[in-house]
């Protein structure tokens, strides 16, 4: 079950208001079931793939996330050493609701089966540089 605190909560938002208007980005990860998740902010690297090849990466950074797959390794990696692994992924969607996308969820699938079958997936919203929700 993902456990995450007020003040790690309050951490994202402010993430995503300080990224907009790109989509903020990070994963969450535990060190045992009953503890708290921690929260680790990832870059967005979605504007770098669409310019370096839009035809493979047609969105950019206000559409869409991508985590420097060598950051997600390190983490992953540094959670499982700890005794835990990855509770859950979060990112924020700009000027419109925060809800679970069919992009979100074919960008959670690997080979037609979750990637981490485990985790919980948390999108919040920022519309301008409002409070998101």
């Amino acid at each position: 079950m993902l456990r995450i605190t007020t003040a790690d909560l309050e951490s994202i938002y402010q993430q995503a208001k300080q990224e907009y208007p790109g989509e903020c980005c990070g994963i969450l990860t535990a060190g045992t079931e009953s503890g708290p998740s921690t929260v680790h902010r990832c870059r967005n690297i979605q504007d770098e793939l669409h310019a370096k090849d839009p035809e493979q990466y047609p969105r950019d950074s206000r559409i869409a996330y991508f985590i420097e797959p060598g950051e997600l390794f390190q983490i992953v990696r540094g959670a499982e050493k700890d005794g835990g692994g990855v509770s859950g992924f979060y990112h924020s969607h700009v000027d419109c609701d925060a809800y679970f996308s069919q992009e979100d969820k074919d960008r959670a699938m690997a080979w037609d089966e979750p990637a981490y079958p485990d985790a919980v997936y948390l999108v919040v919203s920022v519309c301008g540089v409002d409070t998101p929700s």
